[in-house]
């Protein structure tokens, strides 16, 4: 007569709980595929909980350039980063970097009906002798948060040579842009 060997406990609750995630992640499918969960839904709570207008009081976050050569990529030191929204100018570091730069999060009236972004958005003057000026606009500040960069290339003037300023505009968010899509695509319901 064969005998049993008890099965042992530690696999049986290993299998246990590897059984519940499975069932757990199982049943998020369904949710989300079954459309209880909206996509929509979560992107436009997130946006709410980020949006400076459903909060009284004024909100910063913070962000930090760094200025580099745009051939050799190496910091520059001594560069003046402006930021005409606040009137406010700080140099570069040998890093290349400002100090942490406070920046009050201002809502963007043109989108606030359309769709409200839940980031503020300044713009970077960014000068240094013997290079081409650099202006950068739209450049997201989130609230409560510190974005290190963005990472700004200048280039060496030439000599001789007449030059205007190098001008770059940083886009929105992807997540936003896709909410923004789907809201307008004709023949949505």
């Amino acid at each position: 007569m064969r005998t049993r060997k008890p099965p042992d406990s530690k696999s049986s609750d290993k299998t246990k709980a590897f059984v519940s995630v499975l069932a757990l992640a199982l049943f998020m499918v369904f949710l989300y595929a079954g459309s209880f969960i909206p996509f929509e839904h979560i992107i436009s709570r997130q946006i709410q909980a980020f949006s400076p207008t459903s909060q009284g009081a004024r909100h910063y976050g913070y962000i930090q350039p760094q200025v580099v050569d745009g051939f050799s990529e190496e910091p520059i030191e001594g560069a003046a980063v402006v930021i005409p929204e606040t009137g406010q100018q700080f140099i570069t570091a040998r890093d290349g970097m400002t100090a942490a730069i406070r920046i009050p999060i201002q809502e963007d009236v043109h989108f606030a009906e359309i769709s409200p972004k839940p980031w503020g958005e300044i713009t970077l003057i960014v000068y240094r002798e013997g290079y081409v000026e650099y202006a950068l606009f739209h450049v997201h500040v989130w609230e409560d948060q510190t974005r290190k960069g963005p990472k700004i290339l200048l280039f060496p003037q030439v000599e001789g040579e007449k030059h205007e300023p190098f001008t770059v505009v940083e886009g929105p968010h992807r997540l936003w842009v896709r909410e923004l899509v789907e809201k307008y695509r004709p023949g949505r319901k």
